[in-house]
């Protein structure tokens, strides 16, 4: 014989821990709603946003190597002038993309080979803090080093031929950046510095007669000192 189905009762519904929390939950999310529909807004503007900046940026980049494109046509066929009103509008209009800042290097170099080497230092100081291309990056620390050395500025001139060092990759490369060294510290007076780099320039390039020519040479200007 079946037995009668125990009725339950309201007070046990309402003291039912699983039934309780949800209720909880319900009463939680109707007080703050607002809130949290406020931050899944906000949440949604920043993702739309983030994308957006995305676009702009891949765009922007595209744009700028069409630029710089065109400039290096016109540096190729020897036509700086047209090559600088492009490589301008690179470097003025994205800034902020790589090619807008290899245009500023470029820009650099012509006003360097021109002589104005005022301007040229302005565009190889912003390469070497922002710029990323690390053959640029040497040719810039070179060419402000080349700078300081005709201003007389030996010590800054030694700081970015040394900061060229990063950026070499061949051990040529390398011990051509130290021979530089070497001279400038000879004629900054320091003697010592310049034959001990010498010294260990020849001992690493043993095999390469050029370097070798090279070094030798200064440390005969050295010894004759």
């Amino acid at each position: 014989m079946l037995k009668p189905k125990r009725k339950i009762l309201r007070q046990e519904i309402e003291q039912d821990p699983f039934i309780e929390t949800l209720f909880s939950i319900k009463q939680h999310f109707e007080k703050h709603k607002n809130v949290y529909f406020s931050s899944i807004a906000g949440f949604i503007g920043i993702v739309l946003v983030i994308s957006l900046i995305s676009r702009t940026q891949t765009t922007n980049n595209n744009e700028a190597s069409l630029v710089l494109n065109k400039a290096m046509v016109f540096m190729a066929q020897k036509d700086n002038l047209n090559a600088m009103i492009f490589l301008q509008e690179a470097n003025d209009k994205y800034l902020n993309t790589d090619a807008g800042l290899d245009a500023g290097y470029y820009l650099g170099k012509i006003h360097f080979d021109r002589g104005d080497y005022d301007i040229a230092q302005s565009f190889f100081d912003k390469y070497t803090q922002d710029g990323s291309n690390k053959l640029l990056l040497g040719a810039s620390c070179k060419a402000l080093a080349n700078i300081y050395e005709l201003n007389n500025d030996l010590t800054k001139a030694i700081k970015f031929q040394r900061l060229q060092l990063k950026y070499l990759d061949t051990n040529i490369d390398n011990a051509s950046a130290n021979i530089n060294i070497a001279k400038l510290s000879f004629k900054l007076g320091d003697e010592k510095s310049a034959k001990a780099l010498i010294d260990k320039v020849i001992e690493e390039n043993s095999g390469n007669f050029e370097i070798i020519q090279l070094a030798e040479k200064l440390n005969g200007e050295i010894l004759a000192n």
